[in-house]
This record gives C-alpha cells, structure tokens and sequence, in this order.
C-alpha cells in the first residue's frame, strides 16, 4: 500500500475526518488533503510523520480502539522509502540552522540570489517549497562560500558543520561541504533558542544558590596583591585577567555599577571547566555584594555563540541586578575588543579578530585611568540599547504596565507550557481553588488576575491572527507530569495543580474559545517539551520569554535578530520510550 493509502485506510476505520485528525496531530489542514490526496510523502520518520502517528494514536484512544503511536509510526513508515530524496524537514532546519549561524537575513539572500523576498520568506517559515530544492541548495551554497570569506564565519561554519576550519579554506571547500550539510537526511544540531528555552526551564534558583553556596558565601577581606598596572597576553591570560578585575573589584570598598563589554569568541573559555567555575563564583560574589552589573552583549557573533553567552548569564538575569543591552551597529571584524570598569579596576584589550591568543590585554587600578576608561565605558553604554527588559516581583506593576501598552493590532504567537487563564471559566477557576485549599486573599487576587486577562484577551478581537499553541495531553502524560494554573503574570510562584477532570475542562474551553474567534487559531501540542517556560511573539519585533516560578520572572527581549529566531523555532517533540505518552489526548 502507498502512504496515502494507509493514511486512508486509517481514517475510515476510525471514521475521522480529515479536520479531526489536523486538530489532533498538529498538522496543517492544507499538509493533510495533500498527503490524503497522494500528491506529496512527509519524511521517512521525520517530524510530520511523528505528528501524524500520535493523532492517529490519540483518536484511536479516544474510540477505544487500540493503536499505539510506535505500531502506527511503524506502519506509515513502511510505505515510505528512506534515503530516496532529501528530507525536507532536515533540510529546512539545516538551512535555518545555517543562515542564523552566518546572521544572514531572508531579505539579504533574496536579493543576493534574485528571489522574491517573499518567497524566501514563505520557503523559510515551511509554507512553500522551492521548485528545484537541488538548484535552490546551489545557489546558497554558492552565495555563502563566496560572501562568507571571513576567519570568524569560517570558524562558525565549521563548528556547525562538524569539520576542521581548515577543510574550509577555499570557496570550493565552502561550497561542497554547505552542499553536503543541506541535503544531510538528518539534522545535526539542535536549535540555540531550544537550548536557551530548556536551560531557563530547568533552572532553579534556589538550587542554584544552594550549588554554589551563595547563601553562605563570605566576601574574602584578604589583601589582593595586583600591581597598580599590569598587562597579560594571550588567551590564557586573558582568562586570568578576566578573574583578576573580578578580584579587584569584589575586594574594594567601591559599590560603583560595572559596566561590561566584550566581542572576544567565547567558546574556548566555555570550553574550559575550570575557567568557568571561577568566573561563574566571581560574578557570583559581585552579585553578592550588592553591584549592578550593565552588560552590553555582542549580538553581532555566529548566533549559537551568542546564544551560548546569554545561556551562561542566565543565573546572573534571575537575580535581577542585571541590566543587559546591544549595540545597535555591528562593530568591524578586523579587531575583537574588551572593556570592562568597576569603582575599583578598569579591563581593556584587543586581539586581531580570530587571534585573541594574540592579544594584549591591560588591567589597571590606577585612578587617572578609572576615571579615563569609565568615561569611555560610559560613551559605549549611551550608545547602547536594552537587549531585554527582566521583570522580577519587585517590578510587578512596571510588568503590568508593559504589557497594557502592547499594541493590539499586531499578529501574536503564544507558546504556552499550561493553557491560557483568559480561557478560564470563572466556575472552573472556583473548583481549581477550592480543590488546592487556596486562601480566600489569595483566590481574591487571582480570580481579579483571571478577569483582568479576560478582558485584556477581548482588547485583540482587532489583531489579525493569534496563534494559540497550548498542551493536549493524554492521562498518562497528565499523570507524570501534571499542569499548574498558569500564573507567573503576577509573579505567584505556589503550585496550584490541576485534575484530570480540571484541565480537560480548560482545554474544552479553550477550544470553544478558539472556534468562536475566527482571529484565534489554536495549535494543540500533543508533546510539550516546557512546563516552567512559556514565550509569546508579538510582530516581529518583541518576544515575551516567561518563567513560572523559580522564581517568577519576564524577559521582554527587543533585538531583531533574537526575535526572528523565535518566529522560526520549532520546539522539538518530547522523546519517550512509553508510546502511550506521545500521544495526545483525544478530545471533541
């Protein structure tokens, strides 16, 4: 039998519609009739034949009929033959992969390459396919190898293509191993924001503190012994005078705010365990004293090693003493900077881009220079602007205040990892606080919450498009990891858990919510990956990352190029080895 067949055969035994199975696996409706209909084979179990398996699964749970998502994912990949073509998930996110690494935007290479910006806008975001993919991977290839010529995007290249820089060093090199990594049947990487998202939803806080022993940490009162000027050379020196301001300014008397900056590569002294454990405890004791640390970040690097710098800041961000900003003009690549002052030491150096093992690097303590490298730190922070605004529970009316003023006519997409509040029945909310034993000063608090985004969510009714992904889960996925009422817009961190009963209830709302709004298009996720995490797009200019608890705690992220790499995230299906749990749950 061909796929379409089986495909077929499976709604017929089951009597499901097409939408019923779209609805079910978060396929496309307009993806369903063309795999019904013959014309087109999703990839040799790739994400849409994953999708497929645990609709069917779901439906068939829901009639009774036992079909687990292994035996039908088993089935539907027999008819399809592997390694005959490109697999065009693979492909999209290799390439995807590829031009966030080289910070190459979809209107730059469509007008490199003569296409129709949105063409290649369409072909980016999986709504279209190019005509000839072999002729469209050449002209990539062969715009990239030739325009990307410089040391630190061959390094980049080279890391994501798993290859020696060395095997890039002519444009032809470039050119084949680019051909090579777009038509590999399997992606090879994973996505930087997908990293950045489990880290925030695994990262605790309290742990943290506890791991490091930051509640017991004492500010050593030992003299440090620096001379007044002092330069170092190399990499691993620059490692060392990294610690050495630190020392410097966690044992002077100055509370002065520190100002930071740095484009040097940080992938060696990630690398570096040791390095690492210093400075995370260094930085650690200049939170502990009580500093503001301002960094302006370098967006300008290969975007995993970007985001590689931000995910190393992020037990820094959740305390709150960090201001983090960008500049908007990307800085020349002939040289790699570092300036860094506090009240009590002042860092610069520079190293030829690609050769920071080269470089010098001078740490001073001298007054006439604090007060010279302040100015110039202070000329480089006004010509900045905020990465991101961090919203912790003692900035809770600044985040309710922010989020008013959104404006309400741009597009929305909202990842949630629990369903939505402003879906919430009042009643249901009554029976969820009743069931938990919430106080009555507490429950005043959030039935006012659940109100207030009630009619915040009715402001939209003139916004274009929301697209609602929310959880769709079966019992057996609700019984090892239960939902908790989705809360952390007012910063309330105590779980309150939802039942069974509680939760497909919300999820029945949520979807008559959806069907009486023709703007609202709900996406079910029959295998969410965050639960602590959820993150809303607004435009294409604003993202909204959100931790529920652990604490509590908002990033309203600004920069272009993050928010371009959240429109074109896809969150990766949660693997299992218990088919039961991939499949979502199955309801009318």
């Amino acid at each position: 039998m061909t796929f379409s067949e089986t495909l077929n055969q499976y709604l017929r035994e089951l009597n499901a519609t097409r939408a019923a199975l779209a609805q079910a696996s978060g396929v496309s409706a307009s993806a369903l009739s063309r795999y019904c209909a013959g014309e087109r084979e999703p990839e040799y179990n790739g994400v849409q034949m994953e999708k497929l398996a645990a609709g069917i699964a779901a439906l068939a749970e829901e009639r009774g009929v036992s079909h687990p998502k292994e035996a039908v994912l088993a089935a539907l990949n027999a008819t399809v033959r592997p390694g005959l073509q490109i697999g065009y998930d693979a492909f999209l996110l290799n390439l995807k992969n590829l031009l966030k690494t080289l910070d190459v935007r979809g209107v730059s290479l469509a007008r490199a390459l003569s296409y129709d910006p949105s063409h290649i806008s369409k072909v980016l975001s999986g709504q279209r396919r190019p005509g000839n993919i072999g002729e469209f991977t050449a002209n990539i290839a062969g715009y990239l190898s030739r325009n990307y010529a410089a040391e630190p995007d061959i390094a980049a290249m080279a890391a994501l293509l798993g290859c020696k820089k060395s095997e890039l060093d002519s444009a032809g090199a470039r050119y084949t191993a680019i051909v090579q990594w777009l038509g590999s049947n399997r992606a090879r990487t994973e996505d930087p924001i997908n990293r950045f998202l489990q880290n925030m939803d695994s990262f605790d806080l309290n742990t943290f503190i506890r791991a490091i022993h930051f509640d017991k940490m004492r500010l050593p009162t030992l003299p440090f012994q620096l001379p007044t000027v002092k330069t170092y050379t190399g990499t691993a020196e620059m490692m060392e005078s990294e610690l050495d301001f630190i020392r410097a300014t966690v044992l002077s008397r100055s509370m002065e705010d520190c100002i930071l900056y740095s484009d040097m590569p940080i992938e060696e002294m990630a690398d570096n365990p040791e390095f690492t454990k210093k400075w995370m405890a260094g930085m650690a004791m200049m939170l502990k004293k009580g500093l503001r640390l301002k960094i302006i970040h370098d967006v300008y690097r290969p975007f995993p090693e970007m985001m590689l710098g931000l995910e190393g800041n992020i037990p820094m961000y959740m305390t709150g003493q960090i201001e983090p900003y960008y500049l908007p003009a990307a800085q020349g690549r002939v040289f790699s900077h570092l300036l860094k002052v506090s009240g009590a030491a002042a860092l610069e150096g520079s190293a030829i881009a690609g050769r920071q093992n080269e470089g010098r690097y001078l740490l001073t303590k001298s007054r006439e220079d604090l007060r010279f490298y302040r100015r110039k730190a202070e000329r480089l922070l006004a010509a900045a602007q905020p990465l991101m605004e961090i919203y912790r529970s003692d900035r809770a009316e600044a985040f309710a205040g922010f989020m008013r003023g959104l404006p309400a006519k741009e597009e929305r997409r909202i990842v949630t990892g629990s369903l939505p509040v402003f879906t919430l029945p009042p009643e249901l909310l009554d029976g969820l606080l009743t069931e938990n034993g919430v106080s009555e000063q507490d429950a005043r608090r959030i039935r006012h919450y659940r109100d207030e985004a009630a009619a915040n969510a009715e402001a939209l009714s003139g916004c274009p498009r929301i697209v609602l992904s929310v959880p769709v889960l079966t019992r057996s996925q609700f019984a090892v990891s239960p939902l908790n009422l989705s809360l952390s817009e007012i910063f309330f961190e105590t779980d309150i858990p939802y039942t069974y009963g509680i939760y497909l209830a919300h999820l029945e709302a949520t979807r008559a919510y959806a069907a009486d709004r023709p703007n609202v298009i709900l996406e079910p996720n029959p295998a969410p990956v965050f639960r602590n995490v959820s993150y809303t797009v607004v435009g294409e200019r604003l993202v909204i990352v959100s931790k529920n608890k652990s604490p509590a705690i908002h990033f309203a992220i600004h920069h272009p190029k993050m928010v371009q790499a959240f429109l074109g995230f896809q969150p990766p299906i949660r693997e299992t080895d218990e088919p039961e749990l991939s499949a979502p749950a199955a309801l009318s």
